[in-house]
């Protein structure tokens, strides 16, 4: 079980999460990955820079050991000793900074690992209380190389330590706390995973032990059809596959990055997401196939985007969505504009493990044009995708209208 920093942010959210993880350890035993705080991370690297240009850091750091302090005393933790052990190593790490005048990639990851150690104290002092639980260092088992600040991970190295450290863990105690985005080389020097670490961290784990499934908890109930924010009646789906992740992911959709639970379908773990503040909802549960045969749109993603005529300049590395031919005249749909003369449009992803079996998905498309008064074009496909441009001032209109043509037959697929 994997929860984010919007499901650690103070202790109101951590009693919410207590009663989840203890619903579950009583029917098996469970290892939970926690992140730091929101906004922790940041606020740490900005003390190590700030340590070594010489400017004023022991505010920012006052700041964090308030912040932890303040949950310590809420949750009844005082006297918090774990927790003003690792405040104190912290004082003195950038206190160290300071004197040397420089901060070298190394030390970042250092200094960025004290927000999820420091969650996880929390954590484990509350459960701590009613259930049989170990705190565990994730840094002794998960094994990167020196590539600080987005380490690569030893996956072999890390499947053996995973072993040796956390499995006798889960036979002497129901539950395991540990850290995610955090780990270390083969020789103990600390290293993070990057943006997204933590739920790689989960993935890793849950491979490596051979877990049930990976439980990645957040701040919504899972995948959702569109984002709800534009469709309020988007609808969480009960199964997607990883390669409509990477596709969503692609095309600007908030889901999780898709390389961060790889690990996990690599080796048949299925990957869960499911809503801290909705803990009665299903989530999603995402599979590298579906066993039930699809056709039509499943999701729908939106992007806005450039049309550009200057097919000879090739944008930045990433930027290129499409290259189309429309009414004769060549062009680029790039994310951002190379000149003034680049004319806005508005990029729909539709997304379908079958989308190509039938000819559903052209279907829904028409239907949905016509009944927005919208002209569209399609202008790219993929394994499971079409991309339909349409025009900027349309393009909300056009998103309702195909999100209604969805079926919940369709929508809603048993893996």
């Amino acid at each position: 079980m994997k929860f984010g920093g919007t499901s650690v942010a103070g202790s109101n959210q951590l009693r919410q999460i207590v009663p989840i993880v203890r619903h579950v350890a009583r029917q098996q035993r469970v290892v939970v990955v926690v992140s730091a705080f929101r906004g922790v991370t940041d606020a740490l690297l900005s003390i190590a820079t700030d340590a070594a240009s010489g400017k004023p850091w022991e505010g920012t750091w006052r700041s964090i050991a308030e912040q932890h302090r303040r949950v310590a005393d809420e949750l009844g933790l005082l006297p918090w000793r774990h927790g003003e052990a690792l405040l104190e190593k912290l004082h003195n790490f950038a206190t160290g900074i300071a004197l040397l005048g420089e901060c070298t990639p190394r030390m970042l990851d250092e200094m960025a690992a004290y927000g999820e150690l420091l969650s996880s104290r929390l954590l484990e002092g509350v459960l701590a209380r009613t259930d049989e639980v170990a705190w565990h260092d994730a840094r002794a088992s998960i094994i990167t190389d020196a590539c600080f600040t987005n380490a690569h991970v030893d996956w072999e190295r890390t499947k053996a330590a995973t072993c040796t450290t956390i499995k006798p863990l889960l036979e002497r105690y129901r539950t395991i706390v540990t850290q995610g985005f955090i780990a270390s080389t083969a020789e103990g020097v600390t290293t993070t995973l990057g943006r997204g670490g933590s739920d790689y961290s989960a993935a890793l784990l849950g491979a490596a032990l051979g877990a049930d499934r990976v439980e990645i908890w957040t701040d919504v109930s899972g995948i959702y059809t569109a984002d709800p924010r534009v469709i309020p009646d988007a609808r969480s789906l009960s199964h997607v596959t990883i390669g409509e992740m990477r596709t969503l992911a692609a095309y600007g959709a908030k889901v999780l990055h898709p390389l961060t639970i790889e690990p996990a379908l690599e080796y048949d773990v299925p990957v869960v997401v499911r809503n801290t503040f909705e803990p009665s909802h299903p989530g999603t549960v995402i599979v590298s196939r579906l066993d039930s045969p699809t056709d039509g749109i499943r999701a729908l993603a939106m992007l806005d985007a450039y049309r550009s005529t200057h097919s000879d300049v090739m944008p930045e590395d990433g930027q290129l969505l499409a290259s189309v031919q429309i009414r004769g005249e060549r062009y680029q749909l790039v994310r951002h504009a190379h000149c003034e003369r680049d004319i806005p449009a508005t990029l729909v992803c539709c997304v379908g493990e079958g989308i190509h079996r039938t000819n559903r998905a052209l279907e829904q498309i028409v239907a949905a044009s016509n009944h927005a008064g919208c002209s569209v074009t399609i202008v790219g496909s993929g394994a499971n995708a079409l991309l339909v441009m349409v025009e900027p001032d349309c393009g909300h209109r056009f998103l309702r209208a195909l999100h209604e043509t969805m079926c919940p037959q369709q929508i809603e697929v048993t893996a």
